[in-house]
């Protein structure tokens, strides 16, 4: 066989995921797998880093192995993964401690003082971002006040697909986009020269979160089009042969939006995974506290690719929400499926999809690591009753993650002006019925693409063009997307929607002001 098959890894919050594209079939498979969450004190959200690249590893030999085919029929590969939180790692891009998930809130008081005190605002014309408790600058500026050993037994700090290209090719380095959005660098240079592909740390960001010691920990950037070899030490791991171009790839939240075929400010894109995810293109010079970056003030920002920038209104609020009430809450009608051979998640939402809708619904709020607005929010189901079931229980958490989506969807459209169609990607969108509810609930059609790994496709895509087989990363995507399915929102639930909006925005803003504990 030629070398027609290009790979794809994906490390996310929950799991890391490895696609395999066959160019000439158009044929795809993934290959996913779970890494344990370690929790060693409330609000800690942790993972062994070496634990996610044995994973990663296993994940690309199964892939190929799911298209039948071999590390020699592979033409390149990308990386993509989830933006911020911190890995610590040597010289040679191995752990030396427990990567830190962008989940974490160890560092909310911090953040929470920054904010009162204007460090934020301060702070956003360089890093474009919010500061949030799950940030690298705000969890190295915890470190080091709390472990600075942490600190000084690592070489380099890195985002999780750096890392995991670190393992790959034995490269330490950090792509621009990882780079621009972790609040560390100094973005404000972009504005003025949007093709730079080397950010330096920012000078007010080692100040304020006292890191001026550990400057050394922050590598050079390179940019997302950057290629990279497989080293001789991860050809046995992998299967991928040794020299096998990797090119750099991008964060989470651009891979989603340039693999949903967005590269422009014509839609709104919409991630359900571990984040509820929110975005928006815009040109980079608009990048200014004058600009949209001063309009919208994002909950995150990064670069993208076409020298644009990305509003990001997110939080840890979406798809894995559902996930945490079927293993830990809501479990009684989960076993029964269970064991009677069917998938619980699949099961739930299909009878969610059935039920009749109440006014009287129990409302979830799915702040179980905070809300955008306030990291000691906590979740919360209200309106209980004696007849409520596990399914109406169920059916609030699903309704209150797309109120949660909507919430920052409509703060991007105060200031943009206009109502954006979206599309969807991210767990979600593996079923229709929960697809059919964000319709309802967001009051628009949403496009959804049968190609569930959107972010994996972008990389892919990426790869596939810096080798030379497409012209454009955007004719890539074309290629290897498929065509989008349309869900259009359910008029006659239209009163009620609005109605149970209402409430939600209500006890969101209570529970928001009045933090629990």
């Amino acid at each position: 066989m030629a070398a027609d098959i290009v790979v794809a890894l994906d490390a996310g919050g929950s799991y890391v995921k490895a696609t395999a594209f066959d160019l000439a079939t158009g044929r795809f498979a993934t290959q996913s797998g779970s890494v344990p969450l370690l929790s060693p004190q409330p609000g800690w959200h942790e993972r062994d880093a070496e634990q996610l690249w044995q994973a990663a590893a296993a994940c690309i030999t199964g892939a190929l192995q799911q298209l039948g085919v071999t590390g020699r029929d592979v033409l390149a590969a990308g990386l993509t993964g989830h933006g911020n939180g911190a890995y610590f790692v040597d010289a040679e891009g191995r752990p030396t401690r427990n990567a830190i998930l962008a989940t974490d809130t160890r560092a909310g008081e911090l953040v929470h003082n920054w904010v009162l005190d204007g460090t934020q605002d301060a702070l956003r014309p360089h890093a474009w971002n919010g500061l949030w408790s799950g940030m690298t600058g705000p969890v190295m500026s915890w470190l080091a006040t709390h472990d600075p050993d942490a600190l000084d037994r690592a070489t380099s700090v890195l985002g999780a697909k750096d890392y995991l290209r670190a393992r790959l090719t034995g490269v330490v380095t950090a792509e621009i986009t990882q780079a621009s959005a972790c609040g560390l660098y100094d973005n404000e240079v972009l504005t003025g020269a949007p093709e730079l592909t080397r950010l330096e740390p920012g000078e007010l960001a080692m100040q304020v979160f006292d890191l001026e010691r550990w400057r050394r920990l922050l590598p050079a950037s390179v940019g997302s089009m950057e290629l990279f070899e497989v080293s001789a030490g991860a050809v046995a791991a992998t299967g991928l042969p040794a020299g096998l171009p990797i090119v750099a790839g991008l964060v989470d939240n651009p891979a989603a939006q340039h693999g949903s075929g967005v590269f422009d400010s014509s839609a709104i894109c919409v991630g359900a995974g571990t984040w509820s995810i929110n975005q928006f293109l815009v040109p980079v010079a608009e990048m200014t506290a004058e600009g949209m970056l001063g309009s919208v003030k994002p909950y995150s920002a990064t670069l993208a690719l076409n020298s644009q920038g990305l509003l990001c209104e997110a939080s840890a609020t979406s798809a894995s929400t559902f996930s945490w009430a079927l293993e830990r809450a809501v479990i009684g009608r989960s076993e029964a499926d269970r064991a009677a051979g069917h998938d619980p998640y699949a099961m739930r939402l299909e009878r969610d999809g059935v039920r009749p809708r109440r006014p009287d619904d129990p409302l979830f709020l799915p702040y179980l690591s905070g809300s955008r607005e306030e990291a000691r929010a906590r979740g919360v189901w209200l309106g209980l009753a004696t007849s409520t079931g596990e399914d109406e229980l169920l059916g609030g958490v699903l309704e209150g993650i797309c109120m949660e989506h909507r919430r920052h969807v409509e703060r991007l459209e105060v200031v943009i002006g206009k109502r954006l169609p979206v599309r969807l990607s991210g767990g979600a969108t593996k079923s229709p019925q929960w697809c059919q509810l964000f319709a309802d609930v967001l009051r628009r059609p949403v496009e959804v693409s049968p190609v569930a790994e959107l972010g994996s496709l972008a990389v892919a895509a990426m790869a596939a063009t810096a080798v030379g087989r497409f012209s454009s990363v955007q004719a890539a995507v074309s290629a290897l997307g498929k065509e989008w399915r349309t869900f259009e929102p359910d008029e006659s639930r239209a009163d009620l929607v609005e109605a149970r909006w209402a409430l939600y925005r209500k006890w969101a803003s209570r529970l928001e002001t009045e933090p629990w504990g």
